[in-house]
């Protein structure tokens, strides 16, 4: 079987999103190696996360082969030309857009949604970035044959703002990188990636976006709460207005000389960063995939996570949680875990047998699986 993905995100640099689609197709090229995968996008790119999906021998790239606007190709008839030429089966929407117009009853739809934080967090996004997203989604839910939601407090959102039936909806978990387990003891791999970061000798990580979504506010008031007070907080997210502020936070609670921002990290050095750190925390508000949650704990790092969105449905028993606006109770959590070697080794070893099924196999299968119920194979 031939299958399609919209690739104008997994071309597109090195973000979350692309990560994220990039590790979907690499898991199904891998899994059915004599199935075809197409990524389709208006340009091609020569990005090194992009080069490695497509040394997977059955995963191409493919670009307009005949458009005069190719982002009208992208989302009309002109790409179901080429997917007759290529022979697609089932064609993936991978950033909540299908394509409309004739030819289109040839080509089973699936659509991939991984969050809709522009219904909560408004004040994030203009009010025309909302209704753009928001009438996106709903044209794609509605054209879809099936749709994949990351968590099932995604599905639950899904089918409650867009009324359509839960039936419909295939809830498919992300997974970590095979590479992760073969990098755990990697001693030279560690010190690497300490020295080209300068990490401190301990420290506590968070990603962010460094938003109110990201919820930083209450991990800066938990770190000024710690009882140890040598231990640093090492921040991955890019410099922006939120960060100024939450700069002037961490002066005012006299952290501001433990509080280490990373702009960026190349995404094979992740593995490193949670295995140097003490802990991996994550106070984010509405995370729909929980995707750095199993990441730290394949790595054997104990998690602290908020108690929202899809954390507790991924991380289980094997992870802390604390109600998001308290910064009392995410400091106490972390001085149990940073107080103890035998609480951090116990949290170590639940964390990597509980992330363990969330391999790139599992998500290979369930995501072919999601494929055969579009065509009416299972």
């Amino acid at each position: 079987m031939t299958v399609g993905f919209d690739g104008i995100r997994t071309v597109d640099g090195d973000s979350p999103l692309s990560y994220y689609d990039r590790l979907v197709i690499a898991s199904l090229g891998m899994e059915y190696p004599r199935d075809t995968f197409m990524v389709y996008s208006p340009y091609s790119t020569d990005d090194r996360g992009m080069s490695w999906l497509l040394s997977i021998a059955n995963v191409h790239n493919k670009t307009p082969y005949k458009a005069i606007n190719k982002w009208a190709w992208r989302n009309r008839s002109g790409i179901f030309r080429d997917f007759h030429r290529h022979g697609v089966k089932v064609y993936h929407g991978m950033d909540a857009v299908l394509p409309s117009g004739k030819g289109k009853e040839r080509v089973r739809m699936v659509n991939t949604i991984r969050d809709l934080t522009f219904k909560r967090f408004m004040n994030d996004y203009t009010w025309l970035e909302r209704i753009r997203r928001n009438s996106r989604i709903k044209k794609a839910c509605r054209r879809a044959d099936r749709v994949i939601a990351t968590s099932e407090f995604v599905k639950k959102q899904i089918v409650d703002r867009y009324k359509i039936s839960s039936d419909k909806v295939d809830v498919v978990y992300t997974a970590f990188r095979d590479e992760y387990v073969e990098r755990r003891d990697d001693e030279v791999m560690l010190n690497n990636v300490r020295a080209k970061y300068h990490m401190p000798s301990r420290f506590i990580l968070a990603i962010t976006d460094f938003s109110s979504l990201g919820n930083m506010e209450t991990l800066y008031r938990a770190i000024a709460k710690l009882e140890d007070k040598k231990i640093d907080l090492v921040l991955i997210g890019e410099k922006n207005d939120y960060y100024r502020r939450m700069k002037k936070l961490a002066y005012e609670l006299n952290i501001d000389d433990r509080v280490v921002r990373v702009s960026s990290v190349n995404k094979h050095n992740f593995s490193a960063l949670y295995s140097l750190s003490q802990a991996f925390v994550d106070p984010s508000l509405q995370d729909g995939m929980g995707q750095t949650v199993i990441e730290a704990m394949i790595m054997g790092t104990p998690v602290v996570a908020s108690d929202s969105g899809c954390h507790r449905e991924v991380g289980g028993d094997a992870a802390l949680y604390f109600k998001p606006d308290s910064a009392d109770e995410l400091a106490a959590h972390l001085n149990k875990v940073l107080s103890s070697d035998e609480k951090r080794e116990a949290m170590s070893k639940a964390g990597m047998e509980h992330a363990a099924k969330f391999s790139q196999q599992a998500l290979a299968q369930n995501t072919m699986l999601t494929y055969d119920k579009a065509r009416g194979k299972a």
